[in-house]
């Protein structure tokens, strides 16, 4: 049960900073210079609380606390990061905008899962 709600920090933790980074992408094509940085800063933050991720759910799994999409879903949400970052590295935005959506829903579709997965352990408790 800890560990369920420590993954669920840490997803829902995910989808807001992913809102932030995408408030600083706007800023940045604004004309603001400091956005890139911050930009880049959260980009750094989101590939290291997505191997965060990863390790907790391939835990969890261990445990029998998730269903097995989740460590892989989550091993996916990594390797897309990390092909994200290298594209926004090297300026190639053609793949790091849609990629960069694609990992949003991505993420947002397990926060659900963690949100409405705690309900249902929280509910069974009572």
């Amino acid at each position: 049960m800890r560990l369920l709600k420590i993954l669920r920090i840490v997803m829902v933790s995910n989808v807001l900073i992913m809102l932030i980074q995408a408030a600083f992408a706007g800023r940045m094509l604004g004309g603001d210079g400091q956005s890139a940085n911050l930009h880049e800063f959260t980009a750094k933050v989101l590939v290291l609380l997505t191997c965060a991720q990863f390790i907790l759910a391939i835990s969890l799994k261990f445990n029998g606390g998730c269903p097995a999409w989740i460590p892989t879903a989550s091993g996916a949400l990594l390797i897309a990061e990390v092909l994200e970052f290298a594209a926004g590295h090297f300026h190639h935005v053609a793949s790091h905008v849609p990629l960069g959506l694609a990992i949003f829903g991505g993420a947002v579709r397990q926060a659900i899962w963690a949100m409405r997965e705690s309900n249902l352990v929280s509910e069974s408790r009572a």
